[in-house]
């Protein structure tokens, strides 16, 4: 922070003031680019499902976990400080996962509403499920040693959505 705010020309005061502390800073950059994921997962998803539901979401969803575990910038924050990054990404306390569950229940709630999907449970429970099962097989490696497998969040979430 004390770099950032001389490279900006500021105090550090103003910058916190500003952005909050450094992992509020570091938050909001990754929102940023997950954001970008988002709609880059969208036309993914527009181009490659066979429907406007399930397989729509599915498509959706496992193009996002692509682009978050494989953006080297991401990998490479986690990689070397897997204890701050995880906090960013996955706390409650952080911007990131209240913004990426709000944008997930967003996108369940348009196919439901255009009758492309039928939900058996709140679209809010269901868009928190689909980010913690996200983010425990992403980032499985650094919470208990095991490789990450898309894959199997992918099957899991379209058997909850089926």
């Amino acid at each position: 922070m004390r770099e950032l705010a001389s490279d900006l020309g500021l105090s550090r005061a103003t910058l916190y003031r500003w952005v909050g502390d450094r992992e509020r800073l570091l938050g909001e950059i990754m929102w940023s680019l997950g954001e970008a994921g988002l709609v880059e997962a969208r036309a993914y998803a527009d181009a490659h499902a066979v429907d406007c539901g399930v397989d729509w979401i599915v498509r959706f969803y496992s193009r996002f976990m692509e682009i978050t575990a494989e953006f080297e910038p991401i990998r490479r924050f986690v990689e070397a400080e897997p204890d701050t990054a995880l906090r960013v990404l996955t706390s409650r306390h952080g911007v990131q996962q209240r913004r990426l569950i709000d944008a997930l229940r967003a996108v369940l709630e348009e196919r439901a509403a255009a009758a492309n999907l039928a939900l058996r449970v709140d679209a809010g429970d269901l868009a928190y499920v689909m980010v913690r099962i996200a983010e425990s097989f992403i980032w499985r490696e650094f919470i208990t040693g095991d490789e990450p497998d898309l894959s199997r969040a992918a099957d899991i979430v379209r058997i909850l959505l089926s």
